[in-house]
């Protein structure tokens, strides 16, 4: 499908059409700014994102209301839902928007939240832990769709045994940010060097702020020879990557602001690959596996338990073959895209069919 990307220059035209909706949609725009002043914007990266979404809308409503669609969508419930919040204000049509750990938790979540939400005509999520969220803020629960991110790649693995007899191949995927818990996993990775029961090696794939501190903290306790930060990957990179792996590592925690991962896409993934996952209890990051079935769920403080399981592992892979196994099967049933994209179609069709 085409895609039709804003470019930033065109917000020169902003003051014209601040003036042209101000005097065409007077009831609308003041609605809007009313929602804005009426409460505290929670920081200022969401006060840009809600004003570059605001932005968008004035400037673009004129095109978008000579395409006739029927529904607008914002998939995020930061800027994208600002945008789409407005356009629905200005154009009169009808608008679903997603929302997610992020658009939920951080600080508080988006500043415009209880607008969005109030006139939605549906809010898609993709974990239960968001969900719980949606449920305690939005009264008309039917509006709230849980539909899965999916995959479209199926990774085949050649073999299950061990990838080195010598040393156990772990990974980890993800931002360099508070959430991920990487300091705990490095606790975990350093006990498991002290007691020298075992060799290893731990790849840290991805990039953000922490990465010095990290590296840091890697070469302060003596995990430079086994845990390397390789920075950030393509998709076809990270996919190879897995497939190399023994074990998926995820330690994600609740920041000290709130924000939390719902289901990392790279956990699903490291499933379709074969890989053992084990995940943090916090939050949502173990909802894609069952626990004990097809991964397990752990407490990321809780470091005995995750010692205990990587030794087992590494001891007696084949006891984990079958785990491994239906990891690999449910995430082909559960987050195939053609399935949740197929429930986010028919979500989006009977929006439209109720407007007719």
């Amino acid at each position: 499908m085409k895609i039709q990307r804003f470019q930033i220059f065109r917000l020169w035209s902003l003051p014209y059409w601040i003036i042209f909706w101000s005097w065409k949609r007077p009831s609308a725009f003041r609605e809007v700014l009313t929602s804005l002043w009426n409460r505290p914007c929670p920081n200022l990266q969401n006060w840009n994102e809600t004003f570059l979404g605001l932005g968008y809308a004035l400037v673009e409503a004129k095109r978008i209301e000579s395409q006739n669609f029927a529904l607008l969508h914002g998939v995020w419930a930061t800027m994208p839902a600002t945008a789409v919040f407005t356009l629905s204000k200005l154009l009169n049509l009808p608008f679903s928007m997603g929302a997610h750990a992020y658009d939920l938790f951080r600080k508080g979540g988006d500043w415009l939240l209880q607008e969005k939400f109030k006139y939605a005509s549906m809010i898609r999520t993709s974990s239960q832990s968001s969900a719980k969220r949606l449920y305690a803020l939005v009264p008309d629960q039917k509006r709230i769709k849980v539909i899965r991110r999916g995959l479209s790649q199926w990774p085949v693995r050649s073999s299950f045994d061990l990838s080195s007899k010598v040393n156990l191949q772990m990974i980890c995927v993800g931002r360099l940010v508070e959430k991920k818990g990487y300091f705990l996993l490095l606790r975990i990775l350093l006990l498991l060097k002290q007691q020298n029961k075992m060799n290893f090696s731990a790849k840290i794939v991805g990039g953000g702020p922490l990465c010095k501190n990290l590296q840091n903290e890697i070469d302060r306790v003596g995990l430079t020879d086994q845990v390397k930060l390789v920075g950030p990957k393509s998709e076809k990179e990270v996919s190879e990557l897995f497939l190399e792996s023994d074990i998926m590592l995820f330690t994600g925690v609740i920041a000290s602001n709130g924000d939390r991962d719902g289901i990392p896409n790279v956990i699903p993934e490291a499933m379709s690959a074969g890989c053992l996952v084990l995940a943090s209890s916090c939050a949502g990051a173990s909802e894609a596996i069952e626990d004990g079935v097809s991964g397990f769920s752990l407490n990321p403080i809780e470091t005995a338990t995750w010692l205990s399981r990587i030794e087992d592992f590494a001891s007696n892979p084949g006891k984990y073959l079958k785990i491994r196994k239906r990891a690999q099967i449910d995430a082909r049933e559960r987050f195939n895209i053609n399935q949740t994209a197929g429930k986010l179609i028919g979500a989006f069709q009977d929006i439209i069919t109720l407007n007719k």
